[in-house]
């Protein structure tokens, strides 16, 4: 047993290093990068302006410009918030989601709480929340399947209104408005009514009706407003006046649907599908448009004469009504740095920390960029010319240099340096050739480096789907690879990976279907990557079993290990390559499916189930993203081991939905990109350091139990052995460490926590890199 003298031991002390402390202080944190972008509702309360997004909540307050954000990671049900309203009386937020969630916020301490009593109405199939009206002690709830009357105090459903008169039961309330103590309700029939202090409002005949529009044409009512003594409802066609219980005029100022109405002083505005209607005290009604933007949502009046209005597209905007050039004209745009939008198809971090994250088929989505700093870049057609009418960036490729590479499918290839000084990449500078039967429509399927810092770039459609650009940029188009099970029309090259050996492992798609996955391509380009003379390569296209095989036949994802295992994911799980370097050639080579450690979670790991995207962490751990949250397994000695499954039910994450998954192994963040936003989590390992330095440990003192179950020791090699020893020299814990960092929870190798005192850290490289020293205090 190792003994360091005491004296030894004093000598020792060394400094700790404050990135460590930063990371045990965050470990298992969640961040949302959420898009603010998207407004659906505002409300005015505690000085600021609030505003409902497809991103969470922000609060913009009015005095100094200060913004406030809550998402799932601050406890809200959703990212997706529907409607929202403040409540005067109890100074809180009310929140509405799709599923039929409300929510409670207090903006000042930012406390949430939950109430599911209508999601849990399972009788009714739709149950979503379409407005929110806060009334003393009542607050009034429109939902898909009629007016929910809510108790704030005892935090309960007091009563429920489905049947509204002679109107179908259970159809979608729309709006309420309280007037001359009666309760107006827009619905999906027309207008309904009933006496507030009527005595039993749950009875049909309590209501009365009014359709708008004609009997065999009726008009949904989704915004209701009381001005000039009159009704005003908006439908999904038009503005009408409530003429009379018998009577609503249309103002003929749309053909779209109205989202909501507000009446202010001597106006009534109502934001339309594009444009907002305006009604004066006189009775005149006009329809005008808002300067660069055109999808209003909501309307807030402000104190000085301008309005607050939410945008689909555009955020939080103040606009002033102008008796010259635009009818309504912004004077301030707010968005909360963020995305432009939520969704993203790929993921890829770059040397200096930098994400890159690339879109789906959205019209805006481009590639967006995550800078260390925390600021968000977006590179589409709203922001730079050079891509307008390009899109559907679905891979990108982040370099060390911390610029990327992304592959539009009809739009080429693009580069992005660090200075944002972009490039575009199609027929006219490249060997990139559009897809036959068009002129100019390049489907870039993929795009990787190699280890001499050649770019390669696959493409569908074309007879040369790969293509390669050499470190002093000369293109080279190569032809499709015949044999094998390949034939000449072989060419839909999709997704492209370059491991350790500098083989291509290419996902081929059908050439009649591209949405089709055929098979696994592994390509070695032999000496010359710019001749296919010395080329191999071998097609895994075949399910598989009893462990061997491709699990599934459509395979989704490629990635390689610290160990230089090869993993393959698939629509039917996951498996692996013992990489040798010449997979290309080897006629024995073939995919393994990973055994769990324990068969209580069944034979082979996440077997059957789809897979989304893989990504390794420093510590050699595989993540795992899937339609059933994300996963991630270490490998045991008997098999691999499951240590993290994070869904909706368990964590902030916002959707069970999991595209793509990367690690930052600088920082170990984990980012995730889902179907309703992107968010990261702070994880347990980061990359190791290549040469033996003092080790970072935190916190110290530590305290087990009280300030953190674990310390955290960093600043490790790539194997490393972690000794805990006593003041006396004595062994009382053995860690094996993969990766820059490892935890200790206090125990000794009995499972009971060591005493009070100074202990020696030493960690020991087991590849000889020498021996690595801190000092811990522990403190019970």
């Amino acid at each position: 047993m190792r003994r360091v003298s005491l004296l030894a031991f004093a000598v020792l002390g060394l400094l700790l290093v404050a990135g460590a402390h930063d990371v045990a202080a965050q470990a298992g944190r969640w961040v949302a990068h959420t898009s603010y972008t998207s407004v659906r509702a505002l409300a005015r309360g505690h000085g600021s302006v609030w505003a409902a997004t497809a991103g969470g909540v922000f609060g913009y307050r009015e005095s100094d410009g200060e913004i406030v954000r809550y998402s799932v990671v601050d406890g809200l049900h959703s990212v997706d918030v529907r409607r929202l309203a403040f409540d005067e009386t109890r100074s809180v937020l009310w929140l509405g989601y799709q599923d039929g969630v409300v929510e409670s916020l207090d903006p000042v301490s930012g406390a949430v709480t939950t109430f599911l009593d209508i999601r849990r109405a399972r009788q009714f199939p739709a149950r979503g929340i379409n407005r929110i009206l806060a009334r003393g002690d009542t607050v009034y709830v429109a939902t898909d399947f009629g007016l929910v009357v809510f108790d704030p105090v005892r935090g309960e459903v007091r009563d429920a209104y489905t049947r509204l008169g002679s109107f179908t039961a259970a159809m979608a309330v729309h709006d309420v408005l309280v007037r001359s103590d009666t309760l107006w309700l827009g619905t999906a029939e027309g207008l309904a009514w009933a006496p507030l202090d009527g005595a039993n409002l749950q009875d049909p005949s309590a209501w009365s009706n009014q359709v708008v529009g004609s009997a065999a044409d009726r008009r949904a009512v989704r915004a209701l407003g009381s001005f000039r003594g009159l009704l005003y409802l908006g439908t999904d066609v038009d503005l009408y006046e409530r003429a009379s219980a018998a009577r609503a005029v249309p103002l003929s100022m749309s053909g779209f649907g109205f989202h909501e109405i507000v009446v202010h002083a001597d106006r009534l505005v109502a934001a339309e599908q594009f444009n907002l209607v305006t009604v004066t005290s006189d009775g005149a009604a006009t329809r005008e448009a808002i300067e660069g933007h055109d999808a209003p949502t909501a309307l807030l009046p402000a104190e000085d004469g301008t309005w607050w209005v939410g945008d689909a597209d555009g955020g939080l905007l103040r606009v002033r009504r102008s008796s010259t050039g635009p009818a309504w004209a912004p004077e301030l745009d707010i968005v909360p740095q963020g995305p432009l939008v939520n969704t993203f198809s790929d993921l890829s971090v770059a040397g200096d920390g930098t994400l890159f994250a690339g879109g789906t088929s959205e019209a805006r989505s481009g590639v967006h960029r995550l800078s260390p700093d925390g600021t968000w870049t977006a590179f589409n057609g709203d922001t730079n010319p050079l891509l307008v009418g390009r899109s559907r960036y679905s891979r990108v490729f982040a370099m060390p240099d911390g610029s990327a590479w992304a592959a539009s499918e009809g739009g080429g290839a693009l580069h992005i340096p660090p200075d944002g000084a972009l490039t575009v990449y199609d027929r006219s500078n490249s060997t990139l050739l559009p897809a036959a039967g068009t002129t100019d429509f390049v489907i870039a399927g993929g795009v990787a480096a190699d280890g001499d810092g050649a770019i390669w770039i696959t493409t569908r459609g074309a007879s040369t789907p790969l293509h390669v650009r050499t470190p002093d940029g000369a293109w080279t188009g190569l032809s499709g690879y015949v044999g094998g099970g390949l034939t000449e029309r072989s060419t839909a090259y999709g997704s492209i990976m370059v491991d350790s050996y500098d083989q291509k492992w290419i996902i081929l798609r059908d050439e009649n279907n591209f949405n089709r996955v055929r098979g696994l391509l592994v390509l070695d380009t032999g000496a010359s990557p710019t001749s296919t003379s010395d080329d191999r390569f071998r097609l895994f296209e075949e399910k598989g079993s009893a462990g061997q095989g491709l699990p599934g036949t459509t395979v989704t994802s490629v990635v390689e290990d610290r160990d230089g295992l090869v993993w393959i994911g698939t629509d039917g799980g996951i498996a692996y390559f013992v990489n040798t370097g010449i997979v290309a050639a080897d006629a024995a080579a073939r995919p393994i499916w990973p055994p769990w450690a324990d068969r209580s979670e069944g034979t082979f790991v996440l077997f059957g189930l789809k897979v989304n995207d893989l990504a390794v962490d420093p510590a050699n751990r595989l993540w795992v993203a899937t339609d059933e949250g994300a996963w991630l397994i270490a490998s045991g000695e008997a098999g691999y081991e499951l240590v993290h499954h994070f869904t909706t039910e368990n964590s902030p994450i916002l959707s069970d939905i999991v595209l793509s998954v990367v690690v930052e192994p600088g920082s170990g963040l984990v980012h995730f990109a889902t179907d309703r936003g992107l968010v990261a989590w702070q994880g347990d390992a980061i990359a190791p350091s290549p040469v033996v330095r003092e080790l970072a440990l935190a916190p110290n003192p530590f305290r087990p139990g009280v300030d953190a179950q674990a310390v955290v020791i960093s600043g490790l090699v790539e194997a490393t052995e972690v000794r805990i020893l006593s003041a006396a020299g004595v062994a009382v814990a053995t860690l094996q460490a993969r990766g820059g960092m490892v935890t200790w929870d206090g125990r000794d190798r009995g499972g009971r926590l060591v005493p009070s005192g100074m202990y020696l850290v030493a960690a020991v490289g087991n590849d000889g890199e020498g021996t690595a020293y801190g000092r811990l205090a522990v403190v019970r």
